[in-house]
């Protein structure tokens, strides 16, 4: 019995110094989607091509922050659009945001200075998040 209670501890310490205590590590998810920018003067691209937003959206780019936010008002996650692709609808921006902490009763998810859109967690995980900024 002695032995059996000296291996057990000698486990714990080493998963314990090696960081492997689940219990300790904040838990997180990841999330996508993209939006889209519908007021933008494309018609002299293809589609698939590079395309920024110009004018009163030059802040919607390669690069944009992506700011995710808890029921709190705290920042708890951040990410970037990629670059711009001509669409159907409009100048495209995929994103990606790793690092959520879940638990919250709801995120908001805001784009540059752009005014947020609040989303439950199943939302965020679903990884389907579109959004679409100006007239189409």
């Amino acid at each position: 019995m002695v032995l059996g209670a000296a291996v057990t501890g000698g486990c714990w310490l080493i998963v314990s110094l090696i960081g492997g205590d689940a219990s300790s590590a904040e838990k997180t998810f990841n999330t996508s989607g993209t939006l889209t920018l519908a007021d933008s003067p494309l018609s002299f691209l293809d589609e698939g091509e590079d395309c920024t937003g110009l004018d009163g959206y030059s802040d919607i780019q390669r690069g944009a922050q992506v700011n995710v936010t808890g029921a709190d008002g705290t920042l708890v996650a951040t990410g970037e659009l990629e670059g711009g692709k001509k669409a159907a609808l409009g100048c495209e921006f995929s994103f990606t945001i790793e690092g959520i902490p879940q638990g919250s009763k709801f995120y908001t998810v805001e784009v540059s200075h752009r005014g947020g859109l609040t989303q439950t967690e199943d939302e965020l995980r679903s990884g389907e998040l579109t959004f679409t900024l100006g007239d189409d």
